[in-house]
């Protein structure tokens, strides 16, 4: 004769609860159904009895047969792990039936305790085991209940670890990337890198894997320091990458290291030549007053690929390199170039300006005629006021003209010289002969 426990209702909240932790032992009415004993004549009507109710999701009801199958006939029928499967979704379903809080999180933790002992129970059974599918399915089920196990989401990225070490190739992207972000979380970026190198080895030929280590690496290193070493390893894998070497030979520069930015450029431009390259090199020999190598630099990138789209910042940095070197009409003359490239550059029109301006400091004399190339300074920077729709470069200008108002010539000056307000009056004598240019007296 077969006995079939009851329907749980609520109100038997206890009794449940025992189930869960003390098994069949809690349970006398079954204990009085079958020996101490397992006897292999029963395990066929066990089965059955549990199956039919796991079936209809009588979770109640399947519970203690199917803890007897556990325990007496584990791999019964197909010696596989499906009864130690079936027995966590049984206690799953009670906890998603329940209503009671301390009840759900006893049944997901049971659930949860199968994962953990089910591999080596079925190894000492004698059955075949996936290990990896257990750890894999263990994460899973914690993710999915998160409601209710809102303390074990810590753990779900070292449970795909472990499952990552069993067997990396049976791992999708989504979960490489939620180590990587566990780790990071954790604030334990060394082992994060350490993960990392491991798996650009083991999915050398993973085009998305691949993409979302290198995003990784990128949001990881953010101080300048750490992005340093990190392009550095970066290089040292991919040699043949010229954006990477731009982006840290650009690092050095910004962080004045000095030796390391040279020998790369060296390198690279043995390596690789190229326009930007060039460029990028060219601004740190000009901000380091090495004039005459940025010149040669600044000129041959106008004849690679993409420098005449960039001629106007390489005619402008040109004419900054002569402003240097106090060749200040040929300073005017690359400044007229990169306005001729790009007319709504107005920097130059301020760099002209600046040109006259420094021309006047230079004289050494500050007489009538040296007041009046003022004049024309604030032409250039009134003019590219009125040209530029930035606010910024527009304020800039007009200060300019504002700074260098109390230098123009006085009304006595004026008086004396016999010039009037609109007259033309030409800036070509003294040192001022390069100059050659007609303002109107103000």
């Amino acid at each position: 004769m077969l006995f079939r426990l009851p329907k749980i209702g609520t109100n038997a909240a206890a009794s449940v609860f025992l189930i869960a932790l003390f098994g069949l032992s809690a349970m006398p009415n079954l204990a009085t159904a079958q020996s101490a004993e397992c006897n292999e004549d029963d395990i066929r009507m066990n089965y059955s009895l549990y199956y039919e109710d796991y079936k209809i999701e009588s979770w109640e009801t399947s519970l203690p047969y199917l803890k007897w199958i556990i325990r007496c006939a584990p791999g019964f029928p197909s010696n596989n792990d499906r009864n130690y499967d079936r027995l966590t979704q049984v206690y799953e379903g009670l906890a998603l039936s329940s209503d009671d809080a301390d009840l759900q999180r006893t049944y997901i933790d049971s659930a949860l305790v199968i994962h953990d002992t089910a591999p080596d129970s079925l190894e000492k059974a004698g059955i075949e085991v996936d290990r990896f599918d257990w750890l894999f399915s263990k994460g899973r089920f914690i993710q999915k209940h998160n409601a209710i196990v809102p303390d074990l989401q810590t753990i779900v990225g070292s449970v795909y670890h472990e499952a990552y070490d069993l067997d990396h190739t049976r791992l999708q992207n989504y979960y490489i990337n939620y180590i990587v972000f566990d780790l990071v979380n954790k604030d334990r970026k060394g082992d994060a890198v350490d993960f990392m190198d491991e798996v650009e080895v083991d999915f050398a030929g993973n085009s998305e894997v691949l993409t979302t280590i290198e995003n990784w690496r990128g949001q990881l290193f953010t101080s300048p320091e750490e992005r340093i070493g990190f392009l550095e390893s970066q290089v040292d894998k991919n040699p043949e990458d010229v954006d990477l070497k731009a982006e840290l030979l650009q690092l050095y520069m910004e962080e004045g290291i000095r030796d390391m930015a040279y020998d790369l450029a060296d390198q690279v431009m043995n390596d690789n030549p190229n326009g930007r390259l060039y460029r990028t090199v060219a601004k740190m020999r000009l901000d380091d007053g090495d004039t005459e190598e940025a010149i040669r630099l600044y000129e041959e990138s106008l004849e690679m690929e993409g420098g005449p789209e960039a001629a106007r910042e390489v005619y402008f940095n040109i004419g900054i390199a002569h402003q240097q070197e106090g060749r200040l009409a040929s300073a005017r003359s690359q400044f007229r170039k990169s306005m001729e490239a790009d007319p709504t550059y107005v920097q130059a029109l301020i760099a002209i300006g600046d040109l006259y301006v420094t021309a006047v400091q230079g004289c050494g004399s500050f007489e009538r005629e040296d007041r009046a190339v003022y004049w024309l300074a604030a032409d250039y920077f009134d003019r590219a006021a009125s040209r530029t729709d930035n606010d910024g470069i527009r304020n800039q200008a007009r200060q300019r003209s504002s700074n260098i108002k109390r230098f123009f010539p006085t009304a006595e000056d004026k008086f004396f010289k016999n010039w009037n307000p609109g007259d033309r009056f030409t800036i070509d004598y003294g040192c001022y002969t390069w100059i050659g240019e007609s303002t109107a007296v103000r």
